[in-house]
């Protein structure tokens, strides 16, 4: 009897713990996504929506949905996703690819939710850059 009330304390704690990293990640997203001025920010807090939302703000085709259904090769496919929405929010593209690594990315995706990227300027949507204009010299 002792046995199986321990194991139920476990598996609260466990599903709390999981429970709590889910929200924390999902909130990130959703964070991430209002700075990118996506229109339907909370896809995040939805398990598959956040994935295509995810793809959507890295600016890739929905076809790569797919492609995050293949084991190891979903590895690849959420860094390079991951990478291109470091950029859009402003921070270095290493940023994005730590978010593959657990245990980092709980610092990584809190830094791209929560803070203001200054190194890189946002480019959501592409834009062609232009030079700036002078102003004429009168005289």
């Amino acid at each position: 009897m002792y046995e199986a009330s321990s194991a139920g304390g476990f598996d609260t704690v466990f599903w709390l713990g999981f429970l709590a990293a889910y929200l924390y990640f999902t909130f990130a997203q959703f964070k991430i996504a209002q700075k990118l001025r996506y229109e339907n920010a909370w896809f995040a807090f939805i398990p598959l929506l956040n994935t295509i939302q995810l793809i959507q703000m890295a600016q890739k085709p929905l076809w790569w949905f797919l492609l995050c259904l293949i084991p190891f090769i979903n590895i690849v496919c959420f860094a390079i996703l991951w990478i291109n929405v470091a950029k859009y929010v402003g921070h270095a593209p290493i940023l994005g690819f730590l978010t593959i690594i657990p245990v980092v990315n709980f610092i990584t995706i809190g830094v791209l939710g929560f803070s203001h990227g200054k190194q890189y300027p946002s480019q959501y949507p592409p834009q062609e850059r232009t030079k700036p204009r002078h102003p004429e010299k009168v005289g």
